[in-house]
């Protein structure tokens, strides 16, 4: 397990900045955001204030409006922990998602850019 650091919060400004939620995917084993070229794909927790309200997955089925962050533009990217990962959009929501120590990876960023 690699906790979070300053190196991941680069490498996410320089690829997903200014960039748009293409999609979320929703499941009992984990909570997948997609953008252009990365998959941030979440297996433990994620907290986010979606319109006026907190909302949480935690591998159980959520009621929250998960939708509601496609076509989101990214304007911000910090560590509120080296345990949470604090992605912001314009309209003000913000997702943090959670790694934590164990065996596995909790969270899987996948980029999907080839560079020649």
């Amino acid at each position: 397990m690699i906790l979070f650091n300053e190196n991941i919060v680069e490498i996410l400004r320089e690829h997903i900045l200014n960039q748009f939620v293409d999609s979320v995917l929703l499941g009992s084993y984990g909570l997948g955001i997609q953008f252009s070229d990365v998959i941030i794909h979440c297996e433990e927790r994620v907290l986010a204030r979606i319109g006026s309200s907190s909302h949480e997955w935690n591998d159980a089925p959520s009621s929250a409006p998960w939708g509601s962050l496609v076509s989101q533009k990214v304007t911000d990217i910090t560590l509120s922990s080296h345990n949470l990962l604090r992605i912001g959009f314009e309209s003000g929501d913000y997702i943090e998602i959670e790694t934590v120590e164990g065996q596995y990876e909790s969270v899987v960023i996948n980029l999907l850019t080839f560079r020649r």
